[in-house]
């Protein structure tokens, strides 16, 4: 149980990490496509927040009647992966797409920006919706290895840490380093380092299983 515990708080700080790379990310395409360091962020914000909110109010009704949360975790994690690396392209055709819009309506001055923002939103809102997943998943899966307020904290904690390190790194190493792109591709390493993690969880469940099954 604590080998699979730790590997649950591996997961969890990578899937941290991960998100606060794509968030730094995304103000920093926000800012060049929308020309405003002030707009961006709150239109990040809004997405990212939500996107949150979402993920952890659909999944919290629905994992503790998992049978298998550690499998789910591992399909969460490999689709936040893949959707956080495409939402950096999907940013700039979202920004080609709104041009486009936005000339052939002749909308101008807030409107605007207000339809900018929104196609950002659009973008930005599924992935977040499966970080916000990570939470409630992780939450149930340590519940059933350790005592339940042992492990909300614990995930709680580990979470938090990571998301300090991913903002940190992404904004003072990555992003200026490597650019936007490879820098997602970064953030999806970590989000498949927490699927591994996941998956090895998963493992060693099913191979207990099959032996008491076997003993009986």
């Amino acid at each position: 149980m604590r080998l699979k515990f730790t590997l649950l708080l591996g997961a969890v700080l990578c899937a941290g990490i991960a998100s606060l790379i794509y968030e730094v990310l995304w103000v920093r395409q926000l800012g060049l496509s929308l020309g405003s360091t002030a707009i961006a962020t709150s239109v990040m914000l809004s997405a990212f927040l939500g996107g949150l909110a979402l993920g952890s109010m659909w999944m919290g009704r629905r994992s503790d009647a998992l049978t298998q949360p550690a499998r789910a975790l591992v399909l969460v994690e490999i689709a936040a992966a893949v959707l956080g690396v495409a939402s950096i392209p999907a940013l700039g055709a979202a920004g080609h797409a709104y041009v486009f819009l936005a000339r052939t309506l002749g909308v101008t001055g807030v409107g605007a920006t207000a339809l900018r923002a929104l196609f950002a939103v659009v973008v930005m809102l599924i992935p977040a919706v499966l970080f916000g997943m990570t939470f409630p998943l992780a939450t149930t899966l340590g519940a059933r290895l350790v005592k339940g307020a042992v492990a909300a904290g614990a995930v709680s904690a580990v979470s938090s840490f990571g998301s300090a390190a991913g903002a940190l790194l992404c904004g003072l190493w990555l992003e200026p380093t490597f650019g936007i792109f490879r820098s997602a591709v970064v953030g999806a390493g970590f989000n498949v380092f927490a699927a591994f993690c996941a998956l090895a969880i998963w493992l060693v469940g099913c191979k207990r299983a099959t032996r008491v099954t076997t003993e009986l």
